[in-house]
Formats: C-alpha cells, sequence, structure tokens
C-alpha cells in the first residue's frame, strides 16, 4: 500500500491542475469508477469494490514510472476482477493472468486557441462562418451554468437511446449532477432556442487547457459549431492556450474536430482486461477478442 495514496476531494482538485486533457479529470472519475488512488505520485487509479472492477490512467503527472509496474502493483493491491487501462503507448495484451478482450486506439484533438481567429475571416473558414451565422440567425442562445434540470436528463437520455454505449460511459453521464454539486470548477455551456434547451456541454478546466470531456445535442442546425465557437471565445476571454474537445472517436467527429482546426495533441490506447479463471467463459472471451491497433 505504501506505492498508493488516496485522494481525498483537496487532493483530487490538487492532482487535476497537472492534467494535461481530460484524462486526469480526477474528481469527475472518482465519482463514476470509485475510490481514487495515485500511484507514486504518478498514475491515477480509481477502484470500485463493488464491481471489482480497477480503472488505470497512464497518463503519467509526473517523471514517468515503468507503467507495467503500476499495474501489476495495482492488481496485487486490489485483486480485480476486471482492468480498464488508458495509456499513451501499446501495452501487452496479456498481463498476468488477465487477458485483453477489447482494446482501441484514438487520438486526443486540441484547438491552440491563441492563434485561432475568432472573427472567422478568410476562405478557410468559410464554411465555420456559415454555420456559425445561421445558429445566430435562429437564435441560439448561450447560458453558463451548474443546474442541472429536467431538460438535461431528457437530451442525455435521448442520447443514450441513439447510441450503443458501454457501462463506463454510462457511469460517467450519472456522475455529471453529483460532480457539478461537489466541485467548482466545473461548469454547464448550455444552449437554448426559443427558450428551450437545445443541447449542452459539460466543461472544466486545467492550468492551462479548458476541457470539454462530454456534450449532448439534439439535431437542431449548425448547434454543435455554435458550441464550439461561444467556447473558443470563453478561452480567448480568459487566456487559456488549449481547447481541449477530447477523443476523435469516429471518422465524422475527427473531421468535425479537425475543421475547428484541433490538432491531435496526444495518442491513447484503451483496454479492457478480464481475469482468466480458466473458466469456459474467461475462454470464451479470450477467443473472441477483438483488439484494434494503430499508429
Amino acid at each position: 500500500m505504501a506505492s498508493f495514496r488516496r485522494l481525498t476531494k483537496n487532493m483530487l482538485i490538487q492532482y487535476q491542475h497537472f492534467g494535461r486533457f481530460d484524462e486526469h479529470l480526477a474528481g469527475f472519475y472518482s465519482l463514476a469508477y470509485g475510490n481514487p488512488y495515485i500511484y507514486k505520485d504518478t498514475y491515477l487509479v480509481y477502484y470500485d469494490k463493488y464491481s471489482r472492477i480497477l480503472y488505470l490512467s497512464l497518463f503519467e503527472l509526473h517523471e514517468s514510472e515503468n507503467k507495467l509496474k503500476c499495474i501489476r502493483a495495482a492488481m496485487r493491491l486490489f485483486k480485480p476482477e476486471k482492468l480498464i487501462v488508458t495509456s499513451p503507448q501499446e501495452l501487452p495484451l496479456n498481463i498476468g493472468k488477465f487477458h485483453c478482450v477489447k482494446g482501441d486506439y484514438d487520438k486526443d484533438y486540441q484547438i491552440y486557441v491563441p492563434d485561432f481567429d475568432e472573427t472567422l475571416k478568410g476562405r478557410k473558414l468559410k464554411q465555420l462562418r456559415y454555420r456559425v451565422h445561421n445558429a445566430e440567425k435562429r437564435g441560439y442562445r448561450l447560458e453558463i451554468g451548474k443546474k442541472m434540470t429536467p431538460a438535461h436528463f431528457h437530451i442525455i437520455a435521448q442520447h443514450e437511446q441513439l447510441k450503443r454505449l458501454d457501462l463506463y460511459d454510462s457511469q460517467l453521464y450519472l456522475s455529471i449532477w453529483e460532480y457539478l454539486q461537489k466541485f467548482k470548477s466545473p461548469l454547464l455551456f448550455n444552449v437554448f432556442s426559443n427558450g428551450t434547451l437545445i443541447g449542452f456541454d459539460l466543461v472544466d478546466f486545467f492550468q492551462d487547457t479548458m476541457t470539454i470531456p462530454l456534450g449532448f445535442y439534439t439535431d437542431a442546425p449548425s448547434l454543435a459549431d455554435f458550441i464550439v465557437f461561444k467556447e473558443i471565445l470563453y478561452a480567448k476571454q480568459r487566456e487559456y492556450t488549449w481547447l481541449d474537445l477530447g477523443w476523435a472517436c469516429d471518422s465524422g467527429i475527427e473531421e468535425f474536430k479537425k475543421k475547428w482546426t484541433a490538432i491531435p495533441r496526444f495518442q491513447i490506447w484503451a483496454y479492457e482486461y478480464m481475469k482468466d479463471n480458466n473458466s469456459d467463459e474467461a475462454r470464451f472471451r479470450k477467443e473472441t477478442a477483438i483488439v484494434c491497433h494503430g499508429n
């Protein structure tokens, strides 16, 4: 246990300030994924004793420690049944008695705020200019706050209906309200049309980064462009260096982020490992695993 420290609320806030993108929303993740710990002042770890799932973020906060050393130490201490790991490098598909049953590769996209032309002039930004002006003509209005209403939960429910979500997404969604209540820094960027909420982003902040870990939208025209533009203006006014738009997720979302001049600052490998108890179920998972890698 000497290598792991349990984090209090104040410590969660302190460690979040070392973060570079939304992998380090330590307070938010602690509400969704279980009790928070820090390994040798370097890696954030969350453990849920009820599901026996161990979550590890291997994006180091200080000088890099051996990543496999952290995983093995956490496995010995917490004795989990499942591991969920995100890492800036590829990891082995087998770690001790644990075997990878699902893997993915992604990139985290961020906008360099000082260089962004908020006037949207020029041919390169023509389509963005059109979409933002279209939203403004439709009367879209931004309001920033911390209160979640039934309308927020309704839009989240619609989002969940449309997408095939895994357990980890749902856990984050269920934690938004509590996160807004317990921590000062997170905000909601709400967009209204004719008095009706049509979409919103959850927004938080690091030292020089404004980050958007989650967003929920209806199919209102030009909505996503309008809210990103308003967030860029907010980041510029408060002199943030980076606006983190999150993971690429799929080709369509990736193109949207590139359109807003976002660049891939971080590579991410995400893994789900299951413990092999030599059972038929464990062998089935192992045989049917689909692991995706990229460069």
